[in-house]
């Protein structure tokens, strides 16, 4: 198992945090008793798990009115054809699943490997081995759904992965995070940093889990159609992928409530890509997403603002 080492170089710095002796201060306590009941959820049963899901979802839609009109709106916008009742059940359902996966953030956390592989199952992974043994290099494509770390934890096991991250206000909950997801074979950069870091990592045979599908109002975007809606689309995985002649390779991560597992589904790896034509191979992330969404489409991060930045002339959706 790959270890890394803290000593990166300094233009592009791997991000670990580490424990402070000022975590013990009693202004985390609180933090520490939320951390110790997510531990106790990996003993529960499911059964148990779901019923306070429940609760958590019917305190969230009847509390976080702001998320729960997001989420509802951009469901409208990417299931037009729903019914108003169908699209307030996918919205109650978003929320629950958003409660139960949370509470099995422990095992990403804390479990060891064995207990982690009794949750976790990779699916449909030939390709990808096939593409690691060319030595070819790889990005993995994916979008935020609920189980992504779920998912990515699952894939470090057998995979040398590297990913990046936003840094929490909460510095305790970042280094407990930051230490968690780091475990096994991930690797880390802080999104301030940019690519350089990540770009070095896949030319070194790390295999780099993307997620391109916010709305970040940056210059490298474009209105490019998703669910039939245009939609503010960062365009860089072309070019990324070029920079480091890599094989784009798709998979989504989805929890599977009948088995209370979580599945890592990989899609076929994208053929002729970068086109070198920009807004096609946009377009063409856009598609696989939406294969994606469609497999658990309750399951995706609904309370983003997706569309936030509109084509000129348009009006605000939120």
């Amino acid at each position: 198992m790959k270890k890394y080492e803290k000593s990166e170089p300094a233009s592009h710095p791997g991000y670990l945090p580490e424990f402070k002796i000022s975590f013990l201060l009693p202004k985390h306590w609180l933090s520490w008793f939320g951390i110790f009941l997510l531990w106790l959820m990996m003993y529960l049963p499911s059964v148990v798990k779901n019923q306070i899901a429940r609760g958590i979802c019917f305190l969230s839609c009847k509390t976080n009115k702001k998320r729960y009109r997001i989420a509802k709106q951009n469901l409208q916008l990417c299931f037009p054809q729903k019914t108003a009742a169908e699209i307030e059940q996918m919205v109650g359902r978003f929320f629950y699943y958003k409660a139960r996966i949370f509470l099995d953030y422990a095992y990403v956390w804390f479990a060891s490997e064995k207990k982690l592989s009794r949750v976790y199952q990779v699916f449909n992974d030939d390709e990808l081995q096939a593409i690691k043994k060319s030595d070819k290099k790889v990005i993995l494509l994916t979008c935020h759904m609920l189980g992504l770390d779920q998912g990515s934890q699952a894939l470090s096991f057998d995979n040398e992965i590297v990913s990046m991250v936003k840094a929490m206000k909460n510095p305790l909950l970042d280094w407990v995070i930051g230490r968690g997801r780091t475990r096994f074979n991930t690797h880390v950069y802080e999104r301030s940093y940019g690519l350089t870091g990540v770009i070095a990592s896949v030319k070194a045979g790390d295999q780099f889990i993307y997620l391109p599908d916010e709305d970040l109002t940056g210059g490298h975007s474009e209105f490019v159609p998703f669910f039939g809606v245009q939609k503010s689309t960062i365009t860089a995985l072309g070019r990324l992928a070029k920079i480091c002649d890599a094989k784009v390779v798709p998979f989504v991560s989805v929890f599977n409530d009948k088995t209370g597992v979580y599945e890592a589904h990989f899609l076929p790896s994208m053929s002729d890509y970068p086109s070198g034509d920009k807004m096609a191979d946009t377009l063409a992330m856009n598609q696989v997403f939406e294969k994606m969404i469609l497999q658990a489409p309750e399951q995706y991060l609904w309370t983003f603002r997706y569309f936030q930045t509109r084509p000129a002339g348009e009006p605000a959706v939120y």
